[in-house]
């Protein structure tokens, strides 16, 4: 007969009176081609990746991140995120969606402070965690009667050693050298791309010459500022359209294009397909699941 003892005492860190819920969860599979989903947030929840093969750049708010194997994303809610996959970086990941979550300390829905660094690297386990994740969706694919309960105290148990990789990769960042003025460059975009926004307009509203500006924004967020303004609309455009029944044309307009044609053309060209039928597939997808 073998027989173990627990070494310690365990008390949960997550114990709230509104217990933290998952809201969904699933595996990207990086030999299955799938549309870029580009920049948007995640209003009520905190989205969690781990991720197990391929290396990209994601950004990530205010920051251009280097997403590696062994890397666990944490998305507070709010956060603006670009997830950038292609033939040449082909990213495969768990994902996850956890709602009502209170962290002493924090804003509600939130598992970092908004100015750490979202992403940290798992040095030892990885492949339990592997495990585990493969474990939460066997309950998803072949759900018992018992599959709810298992899967909520999983949810817990990987909060547990999320929380604990965070505290163990947490480190004090200097910031880049011009992070304050680019975040000022991104702060106006963001409050301004949905109008005919133009170089010159941020030049005279932030009192620096377009060349200036250019080189900062690309320099941190490594993209020209018009081509962030864009990949904005074009995110919110692919939120609209999972989320609401507006037409085509009504969401083109409401993200600042002033054509359909002109819409339809520049998100078949971030995200490769229609915005009609991406639609679509999302709405096919969800009736499969």
């Amino acid at each position: 007969m073998l027989q173990h003892f627990m070494e310690e005492e365990i008390s949960p860190l997550f114990s709230s009176k509104t217990r933290p819920q998952l809201y969904y969860m699933g595996k990207v599979l990086p030999e299955i081609s799938s549309y870029p989903r580009i920049m948007h947030s995640h209003a009520g929840h905190v989205e969690i990746s781990i991720i197990y093969s391929g290396t990209s750049r994601y950004l990530i708010g205010d920051r251009r991140q280097l997403i590696q194997p062994g890397d666990i994303i944490i998305y507070n809610s709010g956060v603006v995120h670009d997830e950038l996959s292609s033939e040449d970086a082909q990213i495969g990941n768990y994902f996850f969606a956890v709602g009502n979550l209170e962290v002493p300390q924090l804003r509600p829905n939130a598992l970092i402070a908004d100015d750490v660094n979202p992403v940290f690297h798992i040095h030892e386990g990885f492949d339990s965690i592997k495990a585990l994740c493969e474990t939460m969706l066997t309950h998803f694919e072949h759900p018992s009667v018992w599959s709810p309960h298992i899967v909520h105290y999983e949810t817990q148990a990987l909060l547990e050693i999320i929380w604990r990789v965070i505290h163990a990769e947490q480190e004090t960042q200097e910031p880049h050298p011009n992070y304050f003025l680019g975040r000022k460059i991104k702060a106006y975009i963001d409050a301004h791309y949905r109008e005919p926004l133009t170089m010159r307009q941020i030049s005279e509203a932030l009192g620096m010459s377009e060349s200036y500006i250019s080189h900062v924004f690309k320099d941190m967020l490594g993209c020209p500022p018009m081509q962030y303004a864009l990949r904005k609309k074009i995110g919110e455009a692919q939120t609209l359209l999972i989320s609401t029944d507006y037409s085509i044309t009504q969401i083109a307009q409401i993200v600042g294009f002033d054509a359909q044609s002109h819409f339809n053309k520049r998100f078949s060209s971030y995200v490769g397909i229609s915005p009609g039928q991406f639609r679509k597939n999302y709405r096919t997808t969800q009736r499969m699941d």
